[in-house]
């Protein structure tokens, strides 16, 4: 005879963890959302929207991150005479400081009717970079100086593996020591028979 209970226990153990999951894939805050495009110059044009629907507060400010020591593109926004575009005349933009990175690109709400309200989504963000994509942190604030902060898609530097790295130091290594090796095995012939 089957047990009845099998199929109650077994869904009692299934339901926390599906709705952990689902929680988990709900945005708990506000999040930029990055995109990009590879060019055909070789170059990446990054789109940027803030995504606000589930966020605690209106964000009247945010910022992007970088590990490069300097941007390659100008961080001023276009009506300012840069390369960074923003959804409106009521946002711009311009050379951020960084908390933990090497360089920020800010973004400027000048108005509270131009922040992005909690509920509201706005696109229109976007820059072109000669680095790849990779993670970067961005943070977002209110007014009120209320922050929050995550990762996004952004231009990284290109850093080879530390594996890459050994693997070309060893190689090195042993080239040199094989040029020294035969170079002296060349002259020992030579300094024999002089003896």
């Amino acid at each position: 005879m089957k047990n009845p209970r099998k199929f109650p226990i077994a869904l009692g153990r299934c339901l926390p963890l599906a709705g952990t999951l689902l929680a988990a894939s709900l945005p708990a805050d506000a999040e930029i959302i990055g995109s990009f495009v590879l060019n055909g110059d070789g170059t990446v044009t990054y789109f940027y929207q803030v995504d606000n629907r589930a966020g605690l507060f209106d964000i009247a400010q945010w910022s992007l991150e970088f590990d490069l020591a300097a941007p390659d593109w100008n961080p001023l926004d276009v009506a300012s005479g840069g390369s960074v575009s923003v959804p409106d005349p009521i946002w711009v933009a311009g050379p951020g400081i960084p908390v933990l990175g090497q360089s920020a690109q800010d973004f400027l709400s000048l108005d509270p009717t131009g922040d992005v309200l909690v509920g509201d989504i706005l696109a229109g963000f976007s820059f072109t970079s000669s680095y790849l994509p990779g993670v970067v942190t961005y943070y977002e604030f209110s007014a009120l100086g209320d922050s929050v902060s995550g990762t996004t898609i952004g231009p990284v530097p290109v850093i080879p593996e530390a594996g890459g790295w050994a693997w070309g130091l060893a190689a090195t290594t042993g080239i040199a020591l094989a040029t020294l090796l035969r170079r002296w095995r060349s002259t020992r012939p030579a300094q024999d028979l002089q003896a």
